[in-house]
């Protein structure tokens, strides 16, 4: 991974006020304020009728909602799994046979074939159109020479169970494609789609563990203006929340809490990390295709005096920080840390299709509390970067970007 552009105290500072300078920048959530709701409306039996409420854009919705979205993959391969041997005698016993005693006749494991192509079609964007209608007609002839459309032709339909497709992202993120319809349909789109991109139906956008799938939300047409309403509340003793349609009925309800505070933590890092603006702007102006969110911690970063962010270098220098003090504020970094990586490729003819990664990492103000006496001048200028929101006092500790070397 090759990185560069550290972000600087100096920009951390300027992006401070960038809502005042550049208002139309994406946002994800706003803050939140107490409003009246009869929550009696969505909830049988619930007289509560305070909530807090928050604005959320366009992406906040699509992050958030729990409904299955499609995105498109490349089709690489498939697996075939063959039918277990005596399969059509044990199938006619079980057409005679109660099917209570189906059970008493399974069928052994079945072998299974991997297949998978290493041709590579990718190319840069050209310049000139016709140059590529051209070199798309040469590999579509070239496709039945594919080793995959190669075997698939040489295989019994008679003798597979299954056909399973297996897709890939520019990320390297594999994924299994369930075809529908008989064997040989599935051999039939196989062959025809191998090498092509294909819709994956994905169970939501939230993944797991921190990590969204972004390649389902259509980012140039993303509208600043747009927001919906989001509502959380406490009932007995747990806090819920849900979005709200037009006519103030329910969305979707957000069944993790914790979905709410990555949105908060999404949105103050957009408007401090003039990076990963850049980044998500590129995608709005449909330069770059996004890939995917992640929010992680802990995080395997070690800081030392040797490896010291930008932002406190700047601070040391700025304010003759004698070498023995330095010492105490390293324990405090690598403490309370947040990481926020943002994959995505850009749509360059120079870069071609190479993921680039966008890597911030936020600090939890709190962790500074014991340079609090030591270093008072520090702890007050990080004070001044540090944002609240309902998910903690955070600053912009690190941030950097880079690309996948494949080399």
């Amino acid at each position: 991974m090759l990185m560069n552009d550290r972000s600087t105290a100096k920009n951390n500072i300027f992006e401070k006020n960038k809502d005042k300078l550049c208002p139309d920048h994406i946002w994800v959530i706003s803050k939140g304020r107490y409003t009246d709701f009869d929550l009696s409306r969505i909830l049988d039996g619930v007289k509560k009728k305070r909530v807090m409420e928050y604005k959320i854009s366009e992406l906040a919705r699509y992050l958030l909602n729990p409904n299955p979205i499609q995105i498109n993959k490349k089709l690489v391969g498939c697996e075939i799994h063959y039918r277990t041997p005596f399969y059509k005698i044990k199938k006619k016993i079980r057409r005679i046979l109660p099917q209570r005693l189906h059970g008493c006749l399974k069928d052994n494991t079945s072998a299974s074939e991997a297949l998978r192509t290493d041709w590579e079609t990718d190319t840069p964007p050209g310049k000139d159109d016709n140059f590529d209608t051209h070199l798309n007609k040469i590999t579509e002839l070239l496709r039945p020479y594919n080793p995959i459309i190669k075997r698939l032709g040489k295989i019994d339909p008679g003798k597979v169970s299954e056909v399973i497709g297996t897709c890939e992202d520019i990320g390297g993120h594999l994924s299994c494609l369930n075809i529908q319809g008989s064997v040989t349909e599935k051999l039939k789109y196989i062959k025809e789609n191998i090498l092509k991109d294909v819709g994956v139906i994905l169970e939501k956008a939230y993944i797991a563990d921190g990590l969204f799938e972004m390649k389902g939300f259509n980012f140039k047409s993303y509208d600043i203006n747009k927001s919906f309403r989001l509502i959380k509340f406490p009932i007995n003793g747990r806090s819920k929340a849900c979005v709200l349609d037009s006519d103030n009925k329910v969305d979707f309800w957000i069944d993790d809490i914790t979905l709410v505070q990555y949105m908060q933590l999404f949105d103050q890092l957009i408007k401090i990390d003039p990076k990963l603006n850049n980044s998500l702007g590129l995608c709005t102006a449909g330069k770059a295709e996004p890939l995917r969110l992640l929010f992680s911690k802990p995080l395997e970063i070690d800081y030392s005096e040797a490896h010291l962010p930008e932002v406190y270098r700047g601070l040391f220098e700025k304010l003759y920080i004698e070498k023995n003090k330095k010492d105490v504020v390293i324990p405090v970094l690598n403490n309370s840390k947040v990481g926020i990586t943002f994959n995505y490729v850009p749509q360059s003819e120079y870069h071609g299709k190479k993921l680039f990664v966008n890597f911030s990492v936020m600090h939890n103000f709190k962790a500074l509390e014991p340079i609090k006496d030591d270093l008072p001048q520090v702890y007050s200028e990080i004070n001044k970067m540090a944002c609240v929101t309902e998910a903690g006092k955070f600053y912009l500790l690190d941030s950097f970007r880079g690309y996948k070397n494949d080399k």
